[in-house]
C-alpha cells in the first residue's frame, strides 16, 4: 500500500511539473496576445487539474486505509519509521513547493488576463465614444434633420 501511495505522489509531482510548464506557456501566450493559443493551453491546464484532483482523492483513500483518522500525509509520515519518514517528509515539502509555484504562476496569469480584458474593454469604450456622432439630431423620413422642440408643443391632428 505504501508503494501505491509513493507512486501516486510521484504522478502528482510529474503532473505539477507539467502544470508549471503549461502555466509558463500560457503566460507567454498572454503576453503575446494570442487568444487561440491561450484557449488551447487553458483547456490542457483544466484537464490536468481534474486529473490531479482525482489523484488526490485516491491518495486520501489510501492514507485513510493505512492510518485511520489521518487528515494529512504528515499523519502518515508520523506513522513511519524515522529514516523513511525523513525522506517522505522531504518529498512532501518538494511537492508542496511545486504546488506553491504553480499557484503563484496561476495568480499572475489570472491578473494579466483580467488586465488585458479590462484594457480591451476600455479601448472599445474609447473607440465607441469616438465614432458616436456628437450631434444628437436625428434624421426624419424625408432625409433631413428632424426638428426637435424642447418646449411644449400642441398636437395637431386631422379633422
Amino acid at each position: 500500500m505504501l508503494e501505491r501511495i509513493k507512486a501516486n505522489l510521484h504522478r502528482q509531482e510529474k503532473g505539477l511539473i507539467l502544470l508549471s510548464t503549461l502555466l509558463e506557456e500560457e503566460f507567454t501566450h498572454l503576453t503575446g496576445r494570442d487568444p487561440k493559443a491561450v484557449t488551447g493551453c487553458e483547456f490542457s491546464i483544466q484537464e490536468l487539474i481534474k486529473q490531479l484532483a482525482v489523484e488526490r482523492l485516491e491518495l486520501r483513500g489510501m492514507v485513510a486505509e493505512i492510518v485511520p483518522g489521518a487528515t494529512s500525509l504528515r499523519d502518515l509520515a508520523e506513522a513511519m519509521d524515522e529514516e523513511e519518514s525523513k525522506g517522505f517528509t522531504a518529498f512532501l515539502q518538494f511537492v508542496d513547493t511545486l504546488e506553491q509555484k504553480c499557484a503563484v504562476m496561476a495568480e499572475k496569469n489570472s491578473r494579466l488576463a483580467f488586465g488585458l480584458a479590462e484594457q480591451s474593454k476600455n479601448m472599445l469604450d474609447f473607440i465607441h465614444k469616438q465614432i458616436q456622432p456628437k450631434n444628437e439630431d436625428t434624421y426624419a423620413r424625408n432625409g433631413r434633420y428632424q426638428n426637435h422642440r424642447p418646449e411644449a408643443a400642441i398636437f395637431r391632428g386631422r379633422s
